[in-house]
């Protein structure tokens, strides 16, 4: 894959306002975010930090479009999220964003180059056009010689380094990940982190860290906490 060079972008990547959500079990009544406002520059490495139960992943799942918040603005890249069809969202999650997450979620028997390739591959694209970039995204990450691997011969690092190729692989504009160092060691993770890095400064991709992890968590052009629903700069 070849460098991009930075595009015109909107300012913010994503930009949330009075975001709130609440679960119900029951008869119970359970807010999890608390009209959250925040924002993530186009074009740079963001983290968010807070305990567990703190709303991280609600808010993630809520960014992916996974889940749906029940009032509030999610604008990626100008365009507002909360409304969109089944098939918008289909497509946004898709085309425009990638996630990284702390399981690696790989086939155990496709090789390095068939995981990645499977973004692709669902969106219609054909084995040869999905197997030549991945191999290259692959080779971007640092994989270029272990093609044909499958996961078992692969260490952790490079088990996240094929996750983090296939999160690539179709040239999203923004990368969630979530505690995607978690199951890793220390060298591991700096090495994951830097990569990261590189996708923001190569490729001009917006990256999103939600980490337990608190060197990354201070490792971001802007670093969040969350706590009892609600964010703040840390």
């Amino acid at each position: 894959m070849e460098e991009k060079k930075k595009e015109n972008q909107p300012k913010f990547a994503v930009d949330v306002k009075n975001l709130k959500k609440t679960y119900r079990q029951g008869n119970l009544t359970i807010p999890i975010l608390h009209g959250i406002h925040f924002q993530i520059p186009s074009q740079k490495l963001v983290t968010l930090m807070g305990p567990s139960g703190s709303g991280k992943s609600t808010l993630l799942n809520i960014l992916s479009a996974i889940e749906i918040a029940d009032e509030g603005s999610v604008k990626i890249y100008g365009n507002e999220l909360m409304g969109a069809s089944e098939l918008e969202k289909t497509r946004y999650r898709r085309e425009q964003i990638g996630i990284v997450f702390q399981f690696f979620h790989l086939f155990p028997y496709l090789t390095a180059k068939e995981n990645a390739s499977l973004p692709l591959l669902l969106s219609g694209k054909s084995k040869k056009y999905a197997e030549k970039k991945s191999s290259e995204i692959l080779d971007l990450v640092g994989l270029g010689h272990r093609l044909n691997f499958t996961p078992k011969e692969l260490s952790g690092g490079e088990k996240q380094r094929v996750s983090i190729a296939r999160a690539l692989v179709h040239e999203p504009k923004i990368v969630f990940g979530d505690e995607p160092t978690g199951n890793l060691d220390s060298k591991s993770s700096d090495a994951v982190l830097d990569l990261f890095k590189k996708c923001v400064s190569d490729l001009g991709i917006t990256v999103l860290l939600v980490t337990h992890n608190e060197e990354i968590g201070k490792s971001g052009d802007i670093n969040y906490h969350m706590l009892d629903g609600k964010i703040s700069i840390k």
